[in-house]
């Protein structure tokens, strides 16, 4: 009697992609390395859309995380835009970090150097070394897959930590080259002390040179330690302090601090909280053991609390407990969506108006640093560049 085939290698294509899936996408680029076929099956555009159909069919969530090394997750809102042949490399949901601090986003295995640490309007600020030292950018096209480096500013101090920042613009000319576009990128000597006067190095991409300017804030500022990443709202850049935000325009060299909700625990937004954008309005947020807030900027510059969550009725003592919990992140088109994660107990997506709590699977004793990247941005009007 002949035995059954029951190795998995026996499987047709459509089945084993059915199984792969289903498996947390942290492992999925991971099997490209088990065989030739497995690599082809999951490079392969089909995959790519069969796969974040069903991500976006069990979490209903368009959004894209990162750490400092990689790309954590990619679901999409419209489903009926995505195209099904020659899908943009940067909407694959790459969750492998590598030990030279690479991380890859195509399926034709484009490799980006180093750390992300700025986007804007589709282009991205990438870093050679640590982000931090002021030096080592460069300016990446997921497209058209160009890659400008940005020149040393002339003085850095090795001893030094830098704030980052990046703006850009596309200018009125057809195509998605780095040339179309206008962007400036930012850095900033990172000081704790308050200060009311401090320079800022501004690298231009019409003159292809750094400009030292000065800034002059009466209420004064300090940095957040582990907040030197900016995050880039209407042209402006938005970086987050001990006890206010410094807003920055590259372009016009005007700044002032914005305070932080008048309801909000300082040392609790500023170690823990998140800075981004939904529904096309500027929100922060804060999670602490019991609670989860949420506040959106209104037109008269104050902050308005839209959601306040009590975390004990819907997750367990163990995650409201959590010392290192923080909000990942906002959806981008529902206001009522937030991202929680931990490295202990992984990922959620939380709808605070239905009070509902969905773990996302596979992204425990994940270090995550989120930096919030808006696919919309990257979506090109027509065919991208060959």
């Amino acid at each position: 009697m002949k035995s059954s085939l029951t190795n998995i290698t026996h499987l047709s294509d459509d089945l084993l992609q059915q199984i792969l899936i289903r498996m947390p996408s942290k492992y999925i680029c991971r099997c490209k390395c088990v065989t030739k076929r497995w690599c082809d099956l999951i490079s392969g555009s089909s995959f790519i859309y069969v796969l974040i159909s069903y991500q976006h069919s069990l979490y209903n969530t368009f959004f894209m995380f990162f750490s400092s090394h990689e790309i954590m997750l990619t679901f999409l809102h419209h489903l009926q835009s995505l195209p099904t042949q020659n899908t943009p490399s940067s909407l694959i949901p790459r969750t492998n970090v590598q030990t030279q601090q690479n991380f890859n986003i195509s399926s034709t295995m484009v490799i980006l150097r180093g750390s992300v640490c700025g986007s804007s309007n589709g282009l991205i600020l990438g870093c050679n070394n640590r982000y931090t030292c002021g030096y080592g950018y460069y300016v990446y096209n997921p497209f058209s897959k160009e890659c400008i480096q940005i020149p040393p500013p002339s003085i850095t101090f090795p001893e030094c930590i830098y704030a980052v920042g990046f703006v850009c613009y596309k200018e009125k000319r057809r195509g998605n080259f780095i040339d179309n576009y206008s962007y400036r990128v930012v850095i900033i000597q990172s000081f704790i002390a308050k200060l009311s006067e401090f320079k800022v190095e501004v690298f231009s991409s019409e003159t292809q040179q750094w400009e030292q300017h000065n800034v002059s804030l009466p209420n004064g500022f300090a940095f957040a330690p582990h907040w030197l990443l900016s995050f880039e709202y209407n042209g402006w850049l938005y970086f987050m302090g001990r006890k206010s935000i410094f807003v920055f325009d590259p372009y016009s060299n005007e700044s002032y601090t914005l305070s932080y909700p008048d309801d909000a625990d300082d040392m609790n937004i500023m170690s823990f909280g998140f800075l981004g954008s939904s529904c096309r309005s500027l929100r922060i947020g804060e999670i602490g053991h019991k609670y989860v807030m949420v506040w959106e900027l209104q037109d008269d510059g104050n902050w308005h609390l839209i959601h306040r969550t009590d975390l004990s009725l819907y997750l367990s003592a163990k995650f409201c407990t959590d010392y290192h919990k923080r909000i990942g992140g906002f959806h981008p088109h529902d206001g009522d969506i937030v991202y929680l994660c931990s490295y202990i107990h992984g990922a959620f997506v939380a709808n605070l108006r239905k009070n509902k709590f969905e773990p996302i699977d596979g992204y425990d004793k994940c270090n995550i640093c989120p930096f919030q990247l808006e696919l919309p941005l990257l979506m090109p009007s027509h065919a991208s560049p060959k």
